[in-house]
């Protein structure tokens, strides 16, 4: 009976082999799920969220969507894993998350060998998820080579027992992101330059080329002298011909703003930088640690620190905003595509316009508010989604630019990532009417256009155009002007350029995307702007007029003309019409 107690070494070692392997196909591939185990509530706006069991009323998951992760597919790095990479099989694991992205070249295609695979995304979204839990495995490792001055031998001679795991990381590195090879040595410097830098902390990163200035340069006047913002501001270009050197004296003559070329940071003959895609990898070059990446026409009513007091940020590191609701049904099958490459994902993607072909713009990529200490490896991963061969091939033929990268790259890689639950609304006047002009009474433009009575009107203005202008007015139903989003208490928060006086949300209207305008569903959607917040915009649009009269365009200031902006009696925080500025 004892000799059946008998296990023979071959045995033993081939039976630890393949329970090995086995574990790292689990870290490779799971079970497709979208909701985890939470329970399903319905917030405000009419979207489904799935919330914990033990949220109370005024927890951020009612003031936010937050994308999480079920904790069975968070498994981590273990000994089992770096002992795997010793066997042939294991190696042979390694070989197929390394191997080249593209297809092997062809006498039937010359420029097969730069077409990525068609299972390339899939194998990218594998890799990552190995990296992450690899990388987190080893950073004591790294830590205490940093404590030893040695953090440059990271990759030299690494201790016996996780001598393969660090092999692996250094081949995954070289695979996935290059580009920041040739000024740091792992990604561990690179993390480790947001902690030490004494220029670091929390800021605002802007992209701006040439033809961006006449937006960039008001954007940041009205940061400076209107919401008095004091956080450091590091403009990127996209080398010496992108933005001319008396631009960036412009920029710089301000306190605290630097003008940074980003090819000189990272390998642009790698990525071939264009476009949206300067705006991810300005984000991950910068000193900043924390950081707000702002298109260069948004405009603030507040000061942008004020984001990174966001219940959202502070839970989960990010703060993202949505897009409005646009396309409906229009183009292909999002949901088919991320589900070709994410064997799970978090709660969020299957709530999603974007998912369910309800909108084909899900997130709106014109203010970014990210902790790049809580995600430099999701950093990492929306910059290989705007990778050269990635955005030219897939992502920016499955999304409109940039927009979507932020959170699927998140999701690639699970991490946590956090949006206002409010969708992009609109902000502009009322009727698509000018606030400062005089509105005649309903019944009045009607009995007009019968030919039963004549117009009155304070200022006479050709009957033609009266009679085109106050139909607009009679159109009360709708705000016409620019995308406006919300903070956490709904509030309006930032926009688009111009300055309005009514705003309304997206959920509370249908889109008329032609005019520009949001028609409310219901009598009531419709909102005045707040008198100071109304201030702060016509603070605004004196600095846009500053910039106009710089450039000496007679156009700008036309378009830019400052008007007598009355307070409308009734309204929030009016005193009479009398009043203005």
């Amino acid at each position: 009976m004892q000799v059946l107690k008998v296990v023979s070494p071959l045995r033993r070692t081939q039976s630890l082999r393949i329970l090995a392997i086995l574990v790292i196909f689990f870290i490779l591939a799971s079970v497709s799920r979208y909701q985890g185990s939470y329970e399903f509530s319905i917030d405000e706006d009419g979207q489904v969220q799935s919330v914990p069991s033990d949220v109370t009323e005024h927890d951020i998951y009612f003031t936010h969507h937050i994308a999480t992760f079920d904790p069975k597919d968070l498994r981590p790095w273990t000994k089992g894993d770096t002992e795997a990479l010793r066997t042939p099989e294991g190696q042979e694991v390694v070989d197929y998350l390394t191997a080249s992205s593209f297809q092997a070249p062809s006498p039937e295609n010359d420029h097969s060998a730069t077409v990525l695979r068609n299972d390339h995304f899939l194998v990218l979204t594998k890799r990552l998820r190995v990296y992450r839990t690899l990388w987190h495995s080893l950073k004591g490792y790294y830590d205490q080579l940093v404590k030893e001055g040695r953090q440059d031998q990271l990759f030299i001679a690494p201790p016996t027992e996780i001598a393969p795991a660090v092999a692996l990381l250094q081949r995954l590195e070289q695979v996935s992101f290059p580009w920041i090879l040739n000024h740091y040595n792992s990604s561990y410097d690179l993390y480790r330059s947001y902690n030490r830098s004494k220029e670091g902390g929390r800021g605002i990163i802007m992209c701006v080329g040439d033809h961006h200035t006449r937006y960039a340069r008001p954007a940041l006047k009205a940061l400076r002298e209107v919401v008095k913002s004091k956080l450091p501001v590091e403009i990127y270009y996209n080398g010496q011909y992108d933005l001319s050197a008396e631009n960036r004296a412009w920029f710089e003559q301000f306190e605290n703003v630097k003008t940074i070329d980003i090819t000189t940071v990272l390998d642009n003959n790698l990525l071939q930088l264009s476009g949206w895609a300067v705006k991810p990898f300005a984000l991950l070059a910068s000193r900043f640690s924390e950081a707000i990446l702002m298109d260069s026409d948004a405009y603030f009513l507040d000061d942008p620190a004020v984001m990174f007091e966001d219940d959202g940020y502070k839970e989960v590191g990010t703060v993202y905003f949505y897009d409005r609701t646009l396309f409906p049904g229009y183009g292909g099958d999002e949901k088919a595509w991320l589900e070709s490459f994410l064997p799970s994902m978090s709660n969020h993607p299957s709530k999603t316009r974007w998912f369910n072909r309800k909108g084909s713009h899900e997130m709106e990529s014109g203010v970014v508010v990210f902790d790049k200490r809580r995600h430099l490896l999701g950093l990492l991963a929306v910059c290989k989604m705007n990778d050269r061969h990635e955005r030219e091939q897939v992502t920016y033929v499955k999304s409109w630019g940039d927009k979507e990268t932020f959170w699927i790259g998140l999701e690639m890689i699970q991490e946590q990532y956090s949006f206002v639950r409010y969708r992009g609304g609109v902000i502009g006047n009322v009727g698509d009417a000018i606030p400062y002009k005089e509105v005649l009474p309903q019944e009045e433009i009607e009995r007009y256009n019968q030919g039963d009575a004549p117009l009155t009107a304070t200022n006479p203005i050709d009957p033609k155009t009266k009679i085109q202008t106050h139909r607009k007015y009679a159109n009360m139903d709708r705000v016409c002007g620019n995308q406006l989003h919300f903070d956490q208490r709904g509030q309006p928060l930032w926009w688009n350029s111009g300055v309005y006086t009514a705003y309304m949300k997206d959920e509370d209207g249908v889109w008329d995307f032609a005019s520009s305008c949001l028609v409310q569903k219901n009598p009531g959607a419709i909102m005045e702007v707040d008198w100071e917040q109304r201030k702060v915009a016509f603070d605004i649009l004196r600095a846009d007029r500053d910039i106009a009269v710089e450039y000496n365009n007679p156009g700008y200031k036309e378009i830019l003309e400052i008007p007598r902006l009355h307070r409308t009696e009734g309204a929030k925080g009016g005193k009479g019409n009398r009043e203005a500025i």
